[in-house]
C-alpha cells in the first residue's frame, strides 16, 4: 500500500512582495477591499501590512454606516418572515404547520396567524368553562353570556330547584371572578 508523503508535495516558493526583501512570501495579504488579488509577503511583513491596513479607508461616514448595516447579514438581500423570496412548495407536505405559523398560506400569500389564546391560572379556566365562554375574552361577550346563564339558572325561573340555586350562585361567583381579571 502507497502512503502519501508530505515529503513529495512541491513546495511553491513565492519571493515576498515588499521592495528588497528576498524572504519567501508564504503570507497573503488583500491589495483592495474587492479582495480578489493578494499580495504575499513574508511574516514580518504580512504583519506590518496587516497593521497599517485600514478596509474602510476611502469611504464616506455614510457609506461605512451603509456597509457596517449590510454586514449584519452578511451581504445577503433579506425580507420580512412570511414575505418576498420564499414560496410554498406545493410537493411539500407541511404535517407541522410551519408555513401557517410564520403566516405563509399555500398560495404564497402573507395571512397572519390567529391572536395566541391567553393562559389563564387554574380557578379562571373552572369559571371560562362554566360559562362556556370562547377565547379572546371580552367585557361584552362575558356579559352576553351571563344575562343567557343567568336566565336559564335564575330559582324564579325553576320554581325553588336548590340545583339550579347553587349554579346561579356559581354563576355569579364565576361571572365576577372573571370581570374582575379581565377588567384589570
Amino acid at each position: 500500500m502507497k502512503r502519501y508523503s508530505f515529503e513529495n508535495k512541491k513546495k511553491i516558493t513565492r519571493k515576498c512582495d515588499y521592495p528588497n526583501c528576498e524572504e519567501a512570501g508564504e503570507y497573503r495579504a488583500p491589495k483592495d477591499r474587492s479582495l480578489k488579488e493578494h499580495y504575499w509577503f513574508c511574516l514580518k511583513h504580512v504583519s506590518e501590512y496587516n497593521k497599517n491596513w485600514d478596509f474602510l479607508k476611502g469611504l464616506s461616514a455614510d457609506e461605512i454606516e451603509e456597509h457596517l448595516q449590510n454586514d449584519v447579514t452578511w451581504q445577503r438581500p433579506t425580507w420580512k418572515l412570511g414575505h418576498g423570496g420564499l414560496k410554498p412548495d406545493p410537493k411539500v407536505k407541511d404535517y407541522f404547520k410551519v408555513q401557517e405559523d410564520i403566516g405563509l398560506g399555500m398560495d404564497g400569500k402573507y395571512n397572519p396567524p390567529p391572536p395566541k389564546t391567553q393562559r389563564y391560572e387554574q380557578k379562571m379556566q373552572t369559571a371560562i368553562a362554566f360559562m362556556d365562554l370562547d377565547l379572546p375574552l371580552t367585557a361584552e361577550s362575558v356579559k352576553k353570556q351571563y344575562k343567557k346563564l343567568a336566565k336559564q339558572y335564575h330559582p324564579d325561573t325553576n320554581k325553588g330547584d336548590k340545583e339550579a340555586e347553587k349554579r346561579f350562585k356559581q354563576l355569579n361567583d364565576a361571572y365576577h371572578y372573571i370581570l374582575e381579571h379581565i377588567t384589570k
